[in-house]
């Protein structure tokens, strides 16, 4: 084997060393500009979780546990599934202000990507929406709204006009006299009390000596309801009337004036279609009763919320309208509202 000479090592080093070293100091830049700063997260790729076929998730919170709600989260579902999106539902136990905050903070550390609220407050929900959407997550107001609030838009009843028209039609059916009581589940909701200052401007307007002797708070719960009913009529023997703004407020009422046989003889009508008022209709103990259309604000929260995420604006406020429910189109006033979707 031939030896190479001593004095051709050294030689060949400085060549090699000229070679490599300015690899690896551009390999090491490189490396440096990958890592985030410290204290920081790397951005998320084209490749990442939404990128990758997960769908995102949308949620509903309610104001809590309550039968209203099951044809709105029914349309909500209906517009996922149809849209390809993950729908989910949270209902706090009470209609409490701290549990809807808690439900909020929850999703937020879950990193949802978008939730549809129906507002138990307006200022008590201020800095927990501005914490969605600092984290990133699209907040909207379906049913009630928290018009203080970052919530990019509103979906519902227009509630101060949907209380005027019922307030008409009570006007109307109390032929302008009476003494009347307003059941309202809960004093801070701002969809209620707008609905109860539109249930008296049309009163004041229409029907001036008819007299609101009181507005009892119902707590959005039906036993409270019925309590508080029992005792409305014990202190005003001689009302002739009972509206609620609420959809408690009705089929509680009703039963009790079954109980105490004046069934048709103190008016009573309320907001909404619960099962139990709808009873009411059919055998008289209610004259009639205002729907929201829930299955199309279920349907267009998704639909809102689609859209936010993919950047686009949206509309401060999205009016669903109502309907009047009484005997004549009780049986079918649903399927009539379905078939808005029907075609989608």
């Amino acid at each position: 084997m031939k030896r190479v000479p001593s004095t051709v090592v050294p030689s060949i080093v400085p060549s090699i060393l000229a070679i490599l070293v300015p690899l690896l100091v551009a390999a090491a830049c490189n490396k440096d500009k990958a890592k985030p700063p410290s204290g920081e997260t790397a951005a998320p790729t084209e490749s990442g979780d939404k990128k990758a076929g997960k769908p995102p998730t949308f949620v509903m919170v309610t104001k809590a546990v309550h039968p209203y709600y099951e044809p709105c989260f029914e349309g909500f579902k209906a517009a996922a599934d149809k849209y390809g999106v993950k729908a989910e539902r949270v209902d706090p136990q009470k209609m409490e202000l701290p549990l809807q905050v808690k439900s909020l903070e929850e999703l937020i550390a879950q990193h949802v990507d978008g939730i549809a609220l129906s507002a138990v407050d307006d200022a008590g929900l201020v800095a927990v929406i501005a914490d969605a959407a600092k984290a990133g997550i699209k907040v909207i107001t379906f049913d009630a709204r928290a018009p203080s609030s970052s919530a990019l838009t509103y979906i519902g009843t227009d509630n101060q006009t949907a209380g005027f028209e019922a307030g008409k039609k009570m006007a109307e059916l109390m032929k302008g006299q009476g003494k009347l009581a307003i059941l309202q589940g809960g004093l801070t909701a701002t969809n209620l009390n707008l609905r109860t200052q539109g249930f008296k401007e049309a009163l004041a307007k229409l029907a001036p000596d008819v007299k609101v002797v009181d507005v009892v708070d119902t707590a959005g719960d039906f036993s409270v309801a019925t309590n508080k009913t029992e005792a409305t009529l014990q202190a005003y023997p001689d009302l002739t009337a009972l509206f609620s703004v609420s959809a408690e407020g009705a089929p509680a009422a009703a039963a009790v004036l079954k109980q105490q046989g004046k069934a048709g003889k103190i008016l009573l009508a309320g907001f909404d279609d619960l099962k139990d008022t709808l009873e009411g209709i059919k055998d008289g103990s209610v004259a009639f009763c205002i729907v929201q259309k829930t299955f199309k604000m279920g349907w267009l929260s998704i639909e809102a919320l689609r859209d936010a995420v993919a950047g686009k604006a949206l509309p401060k406020v999205t009016d669903t309208g109502v309907l009047f429910v009484a005997k004549d189109n009780v049986g079918s006033y649903m399927d009539e509202m379905k078939k808005e979707f029907a075609g989608k």
